[in-house]
């Protein structure tokens, strides 16, 4: 049997020192990048962490105003679209209302630069304070004038016009009826009656009086005439002829209240 060639003794294996030399470039590796990492800036990764962290914040908050949104409009409805319409249309409104503020501040920032001229005049065309004073006091006693008068004229005009009886024709009971100026004034009611001279023909109260001096024995209308109710007078008679009425007239001198007592004492 032939014997087993004998192993060269002299080959070396290089496995060991292989990985002597792949150990030691990878400790030299890391601590490079320690070494690197260590070299940072560490602020910056904290702004980059704080970034992350805020941005997660803002999703998680959007997120829960979606939610939130989500459940108004459950709960409010077609309502909240409405106040979302109206807000928008008052924000438009607002925002038109604010552009023409500023349009007007503009202009009158604009008039405040244009400068007024006060046109000069002669010293001798301008008042004084004494002759100003002077035509005060003549107004003020012209108005004193005028009031004394204004008043004397109304106490003249509230005296009373006392009618009186007389005559050999005061045997019969009248009914006085005043003639002014498109009106009668009926004496026969307390208070007298107003009534206009386009009303007379269908005023119940004067129809009645009337018939009442138609129906009577010794009645009689007797009209007192005003210096500006003679038309009216005219026409009140004139209800009177048609109808037969017996009337009579007394003409009413100055424009104070009539006074009818003596015709009261002499009943």
């Amino acid at each position: 049997m032939a014997r087993r060639p004998r192993d060269n003794d002299d080959d070396v294996s290089l496995f060991p020192f292989l990985s002597i030399i792949a150990s030691v470039i990878g400790v030299l590796t890391m601590m490079i990048a320690t070494l690197a990492l260590a070299q940072m800036d560490t602020k910056d990764v904290e702004l980059i962490e704080e970034y992350e962290s805020a941005a997660r914040n803002v999703a998680d908050a959007e997120t829960a105003v979606a939610e939130l949104q989500k459940i108004i409009n459950d709960r409010v409805g077609p309502d909240a679209a409405t106040l979302r319409d109206d807000l928008s249309k008052n924000e438009k409104e607002l925002t038109q209302l604010l552009k023409e503020m500023a349009e007007i501040q503009q202009k009158l920032k604009e008039q405040e630069k244009v400068k007024i001229v006060i046109p000069k005049l002669d010293p001798a065309q301008r008042e004084s304070v004494a002759s100003m004073a002077g035509e005060l006091k003549a107004l003020e006693e012209e108005i004193a004038q005028m009031e004394k008068e204004l008043s004397e004229r109304e106490e003249a005009s509230q005296s009373k016009v006392s009618i009186l009886p007389s005559g050999s024709g005061v045997n019969f009971t009248p009914h006085f009826v005043e003639c002014a100026a498109g009106a009668i004034v009926m004496h026969t009611m307390n208070p007298p009656k107003l009534i206009r001279a386009a009303d007379m023909v269908n005023d119940k109260d004067f129809l009645a009086l009337l018939e009442e001096v138609a129906n009577g024995t010794d009645d009689s209308v007797v009209f007192l005439i005003r210096s500006d109710g003679l038309s009216t007078y005219y026409a009140a008679r004139k209800l009177c002829t048609d109808r037969e009425i017996r009337n009579g007239k007394l003409p009413v001198v100055g424009g104070g209240r009539i006074d009818l007592s003596h015709f009261a004492k002499k009943k």
